[in-house]
């Protein structure tokens, strides 16, 4: 079997590369390997996680034709406010300053995941192998020759492709069994992660309240059955972790309220909850002949800013960039020199969040007393001056990185 793209992991990175690609150009053959089997049959639940899309991120949806399918499963961010518990310095940010609807939106990841399955399906240069599992990946002088494995039949079959990208995550059996490495650094920290009901609606506020521990992040979700929800992200020591996990609802729920405060009045339940330990990884390569790396396959960040997959979906912009423009000129997809025009403007954007990220969590991480004036102090002066509060909005946003753009072929579909 031939293909002219191979993308290893049908996640939402892989899936909404496969989506870039197949929406602009309907003559490449994309075959996209998931091991766990996609369905849009189950009914969403409270308890359903979900992902920050920045302003950016939406536009960049919005140039796949995805965006009108998600513009009923979103909760716009309206308001972001910042603060330190029990400091007075605080900073907010709206978006009607800004002329725009939100300045990002959250969306639970099924809804998003099921939508771009159901755009894919529409196009018939684009075959979903799932479940299936590439076990083995062997470089070629012209191409890859890719070993499929059909997780239902046990059946294996060779593929030979142009391009593979990995979207397959931080813990990739292929990429051991290619050699690729990474550097890590680990936070000592966990992200704890919940649904939280709430007494009143949020009214499109994001909250960012950095406690002793870390940062409290509650971000707005859709109503579920007429209940008001906001997403938790709780940053949490290692040592604290199954202790805060073990706790009772009503114990978790006092615990929490005690930390964040009454902005969003009284917490009334909290869903399922589960935890991740934290770090940044990067990978050491991007980029081979005839292999790109993708996602948290190339990169994972501090989730203090939700930039994640903000930063994903740039990437996926990229390289679909890279992609079609190299099929515009007439040249070979997977030729290196090609490749790293990518790589490049993907590391400094990832250099330049992965710093801000970081510097943010360190930042702090500090609790003497002059360190915690000048953070409030400065807390403030954000909050107080247009010109500075102006593009800390458009970094938010995701709007001070360049898009690329690219001509549409035979995009009419």
């Amino acid at each position: 079997m031939t293909a002219d793209i191979l993308i290893v992991g049908g996640g939402l990175v892989g899936a909404s590369f496969a989506l870039a690609l197949a929406s602009h150009n309907q003559e490449l053959n994309i075959c996209m390997v998931e091991s766990i089997e996609a369905s849009s049959e189950s009914q969403p639940s409270f308890d359903d996680r979900s992902t920050v899309l920045s302003k950016s991120s939406a536009n960049i949806f919005a140039d796949m034709g995805l965006w009108p399918h998600l513009a009923n499963l979103v909760a716009p961010i309206q308001h972001i406010h910042t603060s330190e518990r029990k400091q007075f310095g605080m900073s907010r940010l709206h978006a009607d300053d800004y002329d725009v609807e939100g300045m990002g939106y959250v969306v639970d990841n099924k809804g998003l995941g099921t939508q771009l399955y159901a755009q894919l399906k529409t196009f018939s240069n684009v075959q979903i192998l799932s479940p299936a599992k590439v076990v083995g990946l062997q470089p070629r002088e012209s191409d890859y020759q890719a070993d499929i494995l059909d997780l239902e039949t046990g059946i294996k079959t060779d593929y030979q492709v142009k391009l593979v990208v990995m979207c397959d995550g931080g813990r990739s059996d292929l990429a051991k069994q290619l050699g690729l490495s990474y550097q890590v650094k680990t936070y000592q920290q966990a992200a704890l992660i919940a649904n939280i009901e709430l007494q009143q609606p949020h009214q499109g506020w994001a909250y960012e309240r950095f406690a002793k521990q870390g940062p409290i992040a509650m971000l707005p979700l859709l109503s579920f059955q007429g209940r008001a929800r906001s997403a938790l992200v709780w940053t949490t020591a290692m040592q604290s972790i199954d202790e805060r996990m073990a706790l009772s609802d009503a114990d978790f729920l006092s615990e929490l309220q005690a930390e964040f405060g009454h902005r969003l009045g009284r917490f009334k339940t909290v869903g399922e909850r589960a935890y991740y330990p934290l770090k940044i990884q990067k990978a050491n390569e991007l980029v081979r002949s005839r292999l790109a790396v993708l996602g948290n396959a190339a990169y994972t960040l501090h989730p203090v800013a939700g930039q994640g997959f903000n930063l994903a979906l740039r990437g996926v912009a990229l390289l679909a960039h890279n992609v079609l423009s190299s099929i515009a000129k007439g040249e070979d997809i997977g030729v290196l020199s090609n490749l790293h025009q990518f790589a490049d403007e993907q590391e400094k954007d990832a250099q330049r969040i992965q710093t801000a990220s970081h510097g943010l969590v360190s930042v702090f991480a500090y609790q003497n007393l002059p360190v915690r004036l000048s953070r409030n102090l400065a807390n403030l002066a954000l909050d107080h001056c247009p010109l500075v509060k102006g593009s800390f909005a458009r970094a938010a946003m995701g709007l001070d990185v360049h898009k690329p753009t690219h001509r549409t072929k035979n995009a009419t579909h």
